[in-house]
């Protein structure tokens, strides 16, 4: 048992010596009135740390984790080249964003990717 529990420490400090993720930040957002009556807004940025992945989604997700309806600029799927940065426009109206707790991205791995160790990684930020 010993050795075993060795094995399992041995295998997390090797696997834990390069971690490739993305980043969202900042981490805790504010919503603010957009320049459109009952629609709030915030911005996050997003960084691809991720040479095996291009395309990122956005989503909002409420404290249950179920989406909540929001639109954002450039897009719900961006494009993302490694070790690029890209500014997100988030926009919800006040009803939805009462709801909101988080905002997310999740990476996008393309179908038929031969590489069958990729890990798709999701980042939050959360709304104050």
């Amino acid at each position: 048992m010993y050795s075993s529990l060795k094995l399992v420490i041995v295998f997390l400090l090797l696997s834990s010596g390069y971690a490739s993720a993305h980043e969202l930040t900042p981490t805790y957002v504010e919503l603010k009135q957009s320049y459109v009556e009952n629609v709030l807004t915030t911005s996050v940025y997003l960084w691809n740390g991720r040479a095996d992945v291009l395309y990122y989604r956005v989503n909002v997700y409420d404290k249950d984790m179920k989406e909540v309806e929001f639109f954002s600029l450039p897009a719900e799927i961006v494009k993302l080249e490694y070790t690029k940065r890209q500014k997100i426009d988030v926009y919800m109206s006040s009803l939805n964003a009462r709801k909101a707790v988080y905002i997310c991205t999740r990476s996008q791995i393309l179908k038929g990717l031969k590489q069958k160790t990729v890990i798709s990684s999701k980042i939050c930020s959360k709304i104050k």
